[in-house]
């Protein structure tokens, strides 16, 4: 097994490549739990329901409205394409898309340090997993 940096770590959202102001990202899938234990158990059974997943990243601001993370607070709302590889972009190696709802933006800034800004997405539907061609 080989491990991944960081570093080769690609993301775009509706189209814009925001690799170079990300600083931390987190993929969670979810799928509901179902308590389905009936009277005379003395265990608690369970069972799968639907499933679905979150993303959130962050990083470092970029003052560009159309290039860089501040591109993220005109789409709060909206269904767009997202398009992850976490091991980079090359052949062989695995991707990621799907559409997302674009949720929070957040900006925060320090008076001795550099802005930083953080969004939350929703995934909409399935996702597609690949190996780059």
């Amino acid at each position: 097994m080989t491990a991944a940096h960081g570093m080769d770590y690609f993301v775009s959202v509706d189209d814009v490549d925001l690799t170079e102001f990300i600083k931390t990202s987190s993929w969670e899938d979810n799928p509901d739990i179902h308590d389905i234990t009936g009277s005379g158990r003395r265990t608690k059974r369970y069972r799968g329901g639907q499933s679905g997943s979150t993303f959130t990243m962050g990083g470092w601001y970029d003052t560009s409205e159309t290039e860089g993370p501040a591109s993220l607070a005109l789409l709060g709302g909206t269904t767009v394409p997202l398009v992850r590889r976490v091991n980079g972009t090359g052949t062989g190696k695995p991707a990621q898309a799907c559409d997302v709802v674009v949720g929070k933006y957040v900006e925060s800034q320090k008076n001795d340090d550099i802005i930083q800004w953080t969004c939350d997405f929703t995934i909409d539907g399935d996702v597609t997993r690949s190996t780059q061609a």
